[in-house]
């Protein structure tokens, strides 16, 4: 698909991985909407980083805990033209047991995760012009498919998200492709203490590498894969494999 003058929603796109992809499809000339909840300020610069690179770029709110923000999410970033390409990437991170998770958790991990990126579908796929291209692409994780019991309410969101792309994937074919990308340890959490300096520097090093693997990554499922739907392109440095 031909991404100059065609706009994308990416969700979750004001810091870290969402950012990244942001500017990288601005890099390919796309008018871009930029997602966020909390991060208004990071929003912005991402907004302007896009700009920068010669194509529009609006920052749209919305709290995905809520999913009757969706439907306004998508007339949004419909103003800069029909929505072809929505990257589902907004997440929490949240680590929990089973003796530890509450209804609550369970349900913000489900709404974040499953039911409105589901309902963000819907939406582009009614707001898609008939027989234009659309591509989705949704961010997994390697605990979508492997137990990890130390993130319990997020692994089995990011699993319902998996299935969620393959019934996708059989509902919109053949216009609409729908695929995931499933990263590994790209960026640490917030959280981490400092490390000294040679440490820290060796894992930005990493970082970025591993950051434009993925993008890359994505690049080819939006622009290349046109005949590629509902797979997993694991990003992860073979790290599941142990």
């Amino acid at each position: 698909m031909e991404l100059t003058g065609r706009v994308a929603l990416v969700t979750g796109a004001a810091r870290r991985i969402g950012r990244a992809i942001a500017i990288r499809l601005a890099d390919e000339g796309m008018n871009i909407a930029v997602h966020w909840n909390t991060s208004a300020r990071d929003a912005k610069r991402t907004v302007a980083e896009c700009q920068q690179r010669g194509v529009s770029a609006v920052e749209i709110q919305g709290d995905l805990t809520d999913p009757g923000c969706v439907a306004a999410m998508m007339s949004q970033a419909a103003t800069l033209g029909p929505v072809q390409v929505l990257i589902n990437n907004a997440s929490r991170f949240i680590p929990n047991r089973l003796d530890e998770i509450d209804r609550e958790q369970l349900e913000q991990d489900h709404l974040i995760h499953v039911v409105s990126p589901a309902l963000l579908c819907r939406e582009f796929s009614r707001q898609l012009p008939c027989s234009a291209e659309g591509r989705i692409v949704q961010l997994l994780d390697w605990r979508a498919s492997i137990a990890d019991p130390h993130h319990f309410s997020y692994g089995l969101a990011k699993a319902g998200m998996l299935h969620l792309m393959k019934l996708l994937a059989a509902e919109l074919a053949p216009n609409t492709t729908v695929n995931s990308i499933s990263p590994g340890s790209i960026l640490p959490p917030n959280s981490l203490p400092d490390e000294d300096e040679v440490e820290s520097l060796h894992k930005a090093t990493e970082e970025i590498e591993a950051m434009r693997q993925l993008t890359d990554a994505l690049i080819y499922l939006v622009k290349e894969a046109d005949d590629t739907t509902g797979r997993v392109i694991p990003v992860a440095g073979g790290e599941t494999l142990s």
